[in-house]
């Protein structure tokens, strides 16, 4: 038992090595190197920390390592650890900690982000369809309904009562009385202003004249326009489209959306009734809008 402490001491000191000087080359305390000379293993760490102290301790003084370990193993009356168990335990040595799962948190940060983002979008989407649907709203009545049908008085009856005017250049007795004669029906012209007045409403109607119609729109709106019986725009018009219409007749303007569009005839404004979305139609002659608007 004593043979191994000895045995260190002894080879020290016949290299002249002493104590500090193996402190300072292995590091190693000196009160554990003096406790491996005096063979006082219980104050050693244990394990594979007192082999490698033997072993830094036999490097050292140029003793073989592994003999050394030997005569320590004996001295201690430690046996050999296994080979397999030795790997096995340096395989799990050291700072070697298992990865833990981390939670992706920036992916699932951008993935909310271009969530939101989409689901925006669609809600945007969604109120420009319905705005749009709003606008390019065309009523079914208007889109196959006929001009409006005006009135003109072309002849006028002469009552029974009244006596015929005999025309100019023919003889007084010509004429005959309205009560031994039937009624005969007498052809207005017009164009002559000496027409009978009950035939002057017709002129209203009656082409006399080209004039113009300017539709200037503030905003989307569905608009049809017949101009002399032929439509000239149908379908919707946006700033800054303008459109001006000739006629020399009629012209019939039906909107969807009022509240969109400024109107004048011939440079001169024309009010609309109603507001965004509102129906109405304006039908024009050379003189101008008619009091009472029809319907396409």
């Amino acid at each position: 038992m004593g043979s191994f402490g000895e045995h260190l001491r002894r080879e020290r000191e016949m290299r002249g090595i002493s104590l500090d000087e193996i402190v300072a080359t292995t590091k190693i305390g000196r009160r554990l190197l003096t406790a491996l000379e005096e063979e006082q293993f219980d104050l050693l760490p244990g394990g594979i920390f007192n082999k490698a102290y033997v072993r830094a301790y036999a490097k050292c003084v140029g003793m073989n390592e592994d003999e050394a370990v030997a005569e320590y193993l004996a001295a201690a009356q430690e046996t050999p650890p296994d080979t397999k168990v030795i790997a096995h335990q340096h395989a799990f040595h050291g700072d070697f900690r298992p990865e833990r799962a981390t939670f992706p948190v920036l992916p699932v940060i951008v993935l909310l982000v271009v969530v939101a983002g989409a689901l925006g979008g669609w809600k945007l989407y969604q109120r420009h369809q319905q705005s749009q649907e709003q606008v390019a709203s065309i009523p079914t009545s208007e889109m196959n309904a006929p001009l409006p049908a005006t009135s003109t008085p072309a002849a006028t009856t002469t009552p029974a009562n009244s006596t015929s005017t005999p025309p100019s250049g023919a003889p007084a007795s010509s004429a005959v009385p309205s009560s031994k004669q039937p009624p005969v029906e007498k052809t207005v012209n017009a164009n002559n202003p000496d027409a009978h007045p009950a035939a002057q409403p017709a002129r209203d109607t009656v082409a006399d004249g080209p004039f113009e119609i300017t539709i200037k729109p503030t905003g989307p709106a569905w608009v049809s326009v017949k101009s002399d019986g032929i439509y000239v725009v149908r379908g919707i018009i946006r700033p800054p489209d303008v459109k001006t219409i000739h006629a020399n007749s009629q012209v019939v303007f039906f909107t969807g959306n009022a509240g969109a569009l400024d109107v004048a005839f011939n440079g001169k404004s024309i009010p609309l009734n109603g507001g965004a979305n509102t129906e109405q139609t304006l039908v024009f002659t050379i003189k101008g809008v008619l009091p009472q608007a029809g319907t396409q």
